[in-house]
């Protein structure tokens, strides 16, 4: 398979006049589903704008690369857009993008495809390639200068392969002195894992230095780095934004970073590695660039992640059995049963999970114990919470004491040591000095939600329903979110304070696409064509607690559609709190509003909202075709 196998003629825009960011990905997304590859167009826009919102892909030097995988997509494709002009796409250096691919890939990838598109990335790091394609005259001309590219590239790689095959043949030939060995894996493992791993190969033999790149993608992980590559080599780069197994390099001078930096600054990343000064590796300490307040985030969110389906779960069939209908029967108490014993799950596998993240398989059963810890001593999920970056710390120190004093005793350590002495001292922590403050903290929370007068809970509620739209998946979203879940699972399987909480921010978080959708069905007049064709999608995203389902409806004015947004949401949370709703799980939607507590109020919550944001949006909305008239 080649790359034009995937780039369809009809997917192909030159001479293009686009001017933000947003008319850049529909315009692509448009280009894409001209080739029917397509099931659900809207659903593969969202996920575009979704994936967008991590982190730009904007790569400088007038490339960008947005992507996605998702169950929109029937066959995997590509689009491809020059803008002359350049269009502002957040790109890391600040400069303006104007050659564009989207990449639309299946759930269900095959290795032939992934290969191609592992194939454009590393053309794209070629500045020549770069600049003939942006300055092309003709489809024709466009597809021709890939074909002739791509096919230097593969006698490239099948040379490659040769080589290999005669190492693997004669291994006492091949030669693993590198100078430095690398990582590089994005978390869709398309373009940005191949795009590093040539910009790191590519600068080390400018530089006169040999390097191997271990590229682990979403085709698998391709030339896996060995042993002997590792051990002879001086340093090692890690560019990757998720987990890597990183124990293989241990002792070694190591530099991690994510792999946008290793596509941007391959230089400094290989001096780095190379400084006599280079921090080396020891069971999780590391020279990050990454902030600490980021670390311990992801950390959290990571624990966060594994308890939200057993939150659900718990809150949901609890909630079941208090129907009155059943509450009472042999059915309400054996769901009740089950509800209760999932939800004792809760504390120790967000301990666990934290701890997991932190320092892998060998502190997990310290997480749970902190977790356990945390239960018996009634300091809910904030000593949870503290007591798995416990956790994690205990196993770092029982891991470093370990690999410095009891080598070659893997079994004995691994089945004995790390659980038995993770547990006992985490467990002495929490006893002694965590508890208690946690418990503290955690009942100061409760009773502020409990006794609040309804003013001040009107204020809480509006603030985390902002939050929620205040930049739709970004840190203010995802703080909302957590706060939400976190408290939520404080009191399932009842529906406690943090019920409160959780409905304030799923109101805030179903609000603006309901809004536009309703606003656009209601007023058609004042939205364009495209808008309307997603006003059924972002009623059906709204219903079920989809905040990106508004996404499309912001291109006209970002700023004042975002104030709207956020005001609705607002109005949404604070209504929530007004009416003392509460939820009985962190996401679901209409599915499962009918188990919340007072459902009236919410839904004349969720109405109010809904009605104010489809106002706003038509007040812009008109605002706009005015001005452009």
């Amino acid at each position: 398979m080649h790359i034009c196998d995937l780039l369809d003629p009809r997917a192909i825009s030159l001479g293009c006049s686009i001017k933000t960011k947003e008319q850049a990905i529909n315009m692509l997304v448009d280009l894409v589903s001209n080739t029917d590859c397509l099931s659900d167009k809207e659903r593969f826009r969202t996920a575009v704008f979704e994936r967008e919102q991590k982190v730009s892909t904007g790569l400088g030097a007038g490339v960008a690369i947005p992507h996605a995988k998702s169950a929109g997509v029937k066959r995997p494709a590509l689009a491809a857009m020059v803008v002359p002009e350049g269009v502002d796409f957040e790109s890391l250096d600040g400069q303006p993008s104007k050659l564009f691919f989207l990449i639309a890939s299946p759930h269900q990838a095959s290795d032939a495809h992934l290969d191609v598109l592992a194939r454009l990335s590393t053309l794209l790091v070629s500045e020549e390639f770069r600049d003939t394609l942006i300055n092309c005259q003709s489809v024709d001309s466009f597809l021709k200068i890939i074909n002739a590219a791509e096919k230097n590239e593969i006698e490239k790689d099948k040379k490659q392969e040769i080589i290999e095959e005669e190492q693997k043949e004669n291994p006492d030939s091949a030669d693993h002195s590198y100078t430095l060995v690398a990582v590089t894996a994005c978390p869709a493992g398309l373009s940005h894992t191949y795009m590093a791993a040539e910009a790191l190969e590519n600068k080390a033999k400018e530089m006169g230095i040999t390097i191997k790149v271990e590229t682990d993608g979403a085709a698998g992980n391709r030339n896996r780095l060995l042993p002997e590559d590792i051990a002879k080599s001086k340093g090692v780069i890690v560019a990757a934004d998720r987990i890597v197994d990183m124990d293989r390099f241990i002792g070694k001078p190591l530099v991690r970073v994510g792999v946008v930096d290793g596509v941007r600054r391959p230089q400094e990343l290989i001096e780095q590695a190379l400084d006599p000064k280079c921090p080396r590796y020891q069971t999780g300490v590391i020279n990050s660039s990454s902030s600490l307040f980021m670390r311990l985030y992801r950390h959290l969110m990571s624990g966060m992640t594994y308890i939200m389906p057993i939150v659900a779960c718990a809150g949901i069939l609890s909630a079941l059995a208090r129907f009155e209908l059943i509450q009472g029967t042999q059915i309400g108490f054996f769901l009740d049963r089950i509800g209760y014993s999932v939800g004792t799950l809760l504390f120790p596998i967000l301990s666990a999970f934290i701890a997991f993240s932190i320092r892998g398989r060998t502190a997990l059963v310290a997480g749970f114990a902190g977790g356990v810890m945390a239960d018996l001593g009634s300091s809910g999920v904030i000593g949870a919470v503290i007591n798995g970056f416990i956790a994690g710390g205990v196993s770092l120190l029982v891991t470093n004491f370990a690999s410095k004093f009891l080598r070659g005793h893997d079994a004995i350590v691994g089945l004995l040591l790390y659980p038995v002495t993770g547990s006992l001292f985490t467990s002495a922590i929490a006893l002694f000095f965590t508890n208690i403050p946690a418990e503290l903290i955690n009942t100061y929370i409760q009773n502020f939600i409990q006794e609040s007068p309804t003013s001040i809970l009107v204020v809480v509620g509006a603030i985390l329903g902002g939050m929620m739209s205040a930049d739709m998946g970004g840190p203010f979203n995802k703080v909302a979110y957590a706060v939400g879940v976190l408290l939520l699972a404080d009191c399932i399987p009842e529906l406690g304070p943090g019920g409160l909480i959780m409905a304030s921010v799923m109101a805030g978080g179903m609000v603006p696409p309901l809004a536009a959708g309703i606003s656009c069905a209601l007023i058609p007049q004042v939205y364009s064509d495209s808008e309307k064709k997603h006003a059924l999608s972002a009623i059906g995203k709204g219903c079920v607690f989809i905040t990106e389902g508004v996404i499309p409806f912001l291109s006209v004015d970002m700023l004042k559609m975002k104030i709207a947004c956020i005001i609705s949401s607002a109005t949404a949370g604070a209504l929530s709190m007004y009416f003392r709703s509460s939820a009985c799980a962190p996401h679901g939607g209409i599915f499962v509003i009918p188990l919340f507590e007072n459902v009236i109020g919410y839904a004349i919550a969720l109405g109010i909202a809904s009605t104010v944001g489809a106002f706003l949006f038509a007040l812009i909305h008109l605002y706009h075709q005015k001005k452009e008239k």
